[in-house]
């Protein structure tokens, strides 16, 4: 079995090992492609799924958490879904970050996706790309870690997304770490180690 983990949006795979970390230790064979945007990231998800038989393992953080849950619920050969500060609802988080304060992280981080192609950022493709639009019975396994001090994905709509896919009956598991922020650090890329690690184990392993 494979794993694909996805960096952030202007992160690199270099910036993620505490992601990785856990994958690998459970002899795992990792893809960790680099990636500009959301479209161009899903666009390589697909490829390698297109171009492997194998069963996947799909983890990522932030953006790449959210094109994880996308992923497993609209693409083949994957098992288990792991995100790491994802948005849910991509289209609440752009307005949300477009609420923060003038020079506030979220101003910033808003200010740099309107940077990119504007199509982006427009509310069809947002709305096209949130994983909580694709919530249906009989999802692969997923696993969500965020925490309590994420200053860039308000955690409401991890929750949200939480309990919606746990009405439908889906295999879903929701560690919140206290006092971390939007990027693990410390004693909190521990936690998420042993968080990945117990999923993986329990409910991706020979499925």
């Amino acid at each position: 079995m494979k794993a694909i983990a996805l960096h952030g949006f202007g992160s690199n795979p270099e910036k993620i090992n505490w992601l990785i970390g856990p994958l690998k230790s459970l002899n795992l064979e990792i893809l960790a492609p680099s990636y500009r945007d959301f479209e161009d990231g899903l666009n390589k998800v697909t490829d390698i799924l297109k171009n492997n038989n194998e069963n996947f393992i799909i983890a990522g953080h932030s953006m790449g958490g959210a094109l994880a849950l996308l992923t497993a619920s609209t693409l083949n050969n994957i098992v288990c879904a792991i995100s790491v500060s994802g948005p849910t609802d991509r289209l609440a988080q752009v307005r949300w970050l477009s609420e923060g304060e003038p020079g506030s992280i979220r101003r910033r981080t808003y200010e740099e996706l309107l940077k990119l192609d504007s199509r982006q950022v427009s509310e069809e493709f947002l709305r096209k790309t949130s994983p909580i639009n694709y919530l249906r019975p009989g999802l692969p396994p997923i696993l969500l870690i965020h925490g309590s001090n994420d200053e860039l994905v308000n955690i409401q709509q991890v929750e949200n997304y939480y309990e919606r896919a746990k009405a439908l009956g889906n295999i879903i598991e929701f560690v919140k770490i206290e006092g971390m922020a939007h990027t693990p650090r410390g004693k909190d890329i521990r936690i998420i180690a042993k968080a990945i690690e117990s999923f993986v184990q329990k409910h991706c392993i020979n499925r």
